[in-house]
Formats: structure tokens, sequence, C-alpha cells
């Protein structure tokens, strides 16, 4: 049990950033913005754009927007999900911005990993666009939500640890000496 205890409180915390890449469409004075209508939004360019990031794969739809990558496990990398702004049951993928989150082991790392990451979705939308034949006023931008994403420490409690694994301990101890008390003689 003390073993168990040392090796979960001595766990290094895992850093952790989420912000948002928004596509914004093409406005000006000469010509009226098209994808104000519904028909023309910038909805599955998201779509396309997470895919083509995620090295084909398609995007990570998940249930709810709040699920993290690290509150699932993920110590490191980086994640780019389309957000489902519906339910689980009902879902709506109407968002035109990606979810961006990316984990490390320092804030160094998951600023580098942000900054490279922004790039990377500005990159492929431009290669996208390019490959379309998209003129210049008519392009789409992604712009990050921040420029410098707020990096949050995240780690387990330390009682909580204590208190599981103490009670563990304890239950495996009472479990061993009942089992060994019907076995004897």
């Amino acid at each position: 049990t003390l073993a168990v205890f040392a090796v979960v409180q001595r766990q290094a915390p895992v850093f952790f950033t989420q912000y948002n890449i928004l596509l914004v469409g093409p406005s000006g004075t000469e010509r009226e913005n098209v994808l104000r209508h519904p028909l023309y939004g910038l909805q599955p360019l998201v779509g396309v754009i997470s895919t083509d990031v995620n090295d084909g794969h398609p995007p990570l739809l998940t249930g709810d927007v709040d699920a993290t990558m690290a509150g699932m496990g993920s110590r490191t990398g980086v994640q780019i999900r389309v957000p489902n702004l519906g339910t689980q049951w009902r879902p709506l993928f109407s968002a035109n911005y990606l979810d961006v989150q990316v984990a490390g082991a320092t804030p160094g790392e998951v600023h580098a990993l942000a900054e490279a990451t922004s790039a990377r979705v500005a990159e492929v939308l431009e290669q996208r666009q390019d490959e379309l034949g998209v003129p210049a006023d008519l392009r789409a931008y992604a712009v990050p939500s921040s420029a410098d994403p707020i990096v949050y420490p995240v780690a387990g409690s330390r009682s909580r640890a204590l208190g599981a694994t103490g009670l563990a301990g304890i239950a495996l101890t009472a479990v061993l000496v009942f089992w060994l008390e019907r076995w004897r003689p």
C-alpha cells in the first residue's frame, strides 16, 4: 500500500491549454458576403480542415464540449476537434471554429505546440484554398482566439489519492485476513 501511495504522490502535473481557431469568411464593401447564408457557411470547411490537420482521420466528434484530452488521460499531444454544440442524442456541428487542446510536460512545450498547431491550421487552410483556386478576396482565414493561450497545470488531488490508496489497502488486507482465517485448519 505504501509503495502504491508513493507512486501516486510522485506523479508530475500535466500542463494543458484549450483555445479555439475561428475560421473567418471574406468580407468587403464591393461584394456581399455569401457566407451569411447557411447553405454557404464555413461549417463544412471546419470539418474538412480538421480532417486534413488530423492526417486524414475524420474530426473527433465529442458528446460534450467540456470533455478535455487531459481529463481523458492524455498526458501529451494535440487534439483538434469539431465542437458538438448539441447534445449526445441530437448532435449539432454548426460551429465555424475548431476546438484545439494541447497537453505537455512543461508550459514551454505546451506554448510551442499551440503556436505550431495554429500555424499548421492556417497553412492547411491556405493549401486547401490554393488547390481549389479560391480568389484572394473570397478566402477564409484562421484566427486563433488567443495568441498566447493560458496554460493550466492539471494534477490529481493528493488527499483523494491518500484516501483511495488507504481504503484499497485496508480492504485488501481485510479480504486476505478473512480468506486466510477461512482456510486455516
